[in-house]
C-alpha cells in the first residue's frame, strides 16, 4: 500500500505539471478506485489461500484413507458422515469454487495491474517529457544568453555605426553645402564665361558714352572711330552666346558697321565689301565670333 501509495502520488504531482483540475480529479478518483480495488484484490487473495490450504489439508486426509473403509473424523469435521466419493465431490466442487475465485481475482488483478501500470507508464512518460522540457529550457537558457551577448554586441555596434553615421552626416552635410558652393560657382563661371555684351547705336550715342573715341586724321579730317580701352558693362546690353543667336538692328533699311574685334567669320550673313550688315547680326558660330571680344559694339552708318 505505501509503495503504491507513493506511485501514486508521484503520478499525481506529474500529471499535475501538465493538466487542468478536472483531470486531476478525475485521476484522483481512479486512483482511489485502483486503491480500493487491490485493497479487495488482497483480501480475496488472502481469503483464497486460506480456503485452497483449507482444500489442500482435505485432500491430504482424503488421501490418507482407504477407499471404502471410513475413518472417524475429528470433531469440526464436517465430511465425518460422507463417503470417500462423496468426500472427493465436495473437494472437486471447493477445488472449482477455489478456481472459479482464483480466476475472477486475477481477472480483476489484471484489470487493476494495467490500470496501474498505465498511470505507471504515463507517470514515466510524463517524467520523460519534463526531462526533455528540462533540457529544453536549459537549451533556451543557453540561446537566450548567447542572444543576449550578441544583443549587446550589437547594440555596441549600433552605437559606433550611429556615431559614425552622424559624422557622415554632417560630412554629407558639408560635402553637400560644398557641391552646392561648387555648382554655384561653375554655374556662375559659366554664366560669366557665356555672358556677352552688345551695343547698337549712332556715333555720337557712342562717344557721348565713352565707348568709343576718334583717332588719326588731319585738321579734323579723316579721323577713325575705335572703341576706347576700358568699357562699362553697364553700357551695354547682356546676352548669353549660347542662347542668343541674333542680334536686330534697331532701324531697318539702314547700314551698320561692327567697329569691335568680333571674328565676322562665324556670322551666318558676312558683311558687304564695305563691312556693312542691315537687318541683323546673325551669329552662326558663337565661339568664333565671340573670341576676340566679348563686347560688340555696332555704328549705325
Amino acid at each position: 500500500m505505501r509503495k503504491f501509495s507513493l506511485v501514486a502520488i508521484a503520478a499525481l504531482a506529474l500529471v499535475a505539471c501538465d493538466r487542468s483540475k478536472p483531470e486531476l480529479e478525475k485521476t484522483l478518483v481512479q486512483v482511489k478506485q485502483i486503491s480500493a480495488e487491490k485493497d479487495s484484490l488482497l483480501k480475496d487473495v488472502m481469503a483464497t489461500t486460506q480456503f485452497i490450504a483449507e482444500v489442500n489439508g482435505e485432500l491430504a486426509k482424503v488421501r490418507q484413507r482407504n477407499v471404502g473403509r471410513p475413518t472417524k473424523s475429528q470433531p469440526g469435521e464436517t465430511e465425518s458422515n460422507l463417503t470417500p466419493t462423496q468426500a472427493r465431490a465436495q473437494l472437486l466442487s471447493k477445488v472449482k469454487d477455489a478456481t472459479t475465485r482464483l480466476n475472477d481475482a486475477e481477472s480483476r488483478l489484471n484489470v487493476s495491474r494495467k490500470r496501474v501500470q498505465e498511470l505507471t507508464s504515463t507517470s514515466e512518460e510524463m517524467t520523460k517529457q519534463i526531462a526533455g522540457f528540462d533540457s529544453t529550457i536549459s537549451s533556451f537558457k543557453s540561446i537566450i544568453e548567447s542572444q543576449k551577448a550578441e544583443i549587446t554586441s550589437l547594440t555596441t555596434q549600433i552605437v559606433a555605426l550611429t556615431d559614425e553615421n552622424m559624422k557622415l552626416k554632417a560630412a554629407n552635410v558639408q560635402l553637400v553645402s560644398e557641391k552646392t558652393n561648387v555648382i554655384a560657382e561653375r554655374d556662375r563661371l559659366t554664366t560669366e564665361r557665356n555672358m556677352v555684351y552688345y551695343i547698337v547705336a549712332s556715333k555720337d550715342e557712342l562717344l557721348k558714352k565713352h565707348i568709343i573715341e576718334q583717332t588719326g586724321g588731319t585738321l579734323g579730317l579723316g579721323k577713325v572711330q575705335v572703341p576706347i580701352r576700358a568699357l562699362n558693362p553697364a553700357d551695354f546690353t547682356s546676352i548669353d552666346k549660347t542662347k542668343v543667336a541674333e542680334i536686330l538692328l534697331p532701324r531697318a533699311g539702314k547700314p551698320y558697321k561692327i567697329l569691335s574685334r568680333q571674328d565676322v567669320g562665324g556670322l551666318e550673313t558676312m558683311p558687304d565689301k564695305n563691312g556693312r550688315l542691315t537687318g541683323a547680326v546673325k551669329i552662326k558660330n558663337p565661339e568664333q565670333f565671340w573670341a576676340a571680344s566679348k563686347y560688340l559694339i555696332v555704328i549705325e552708318q
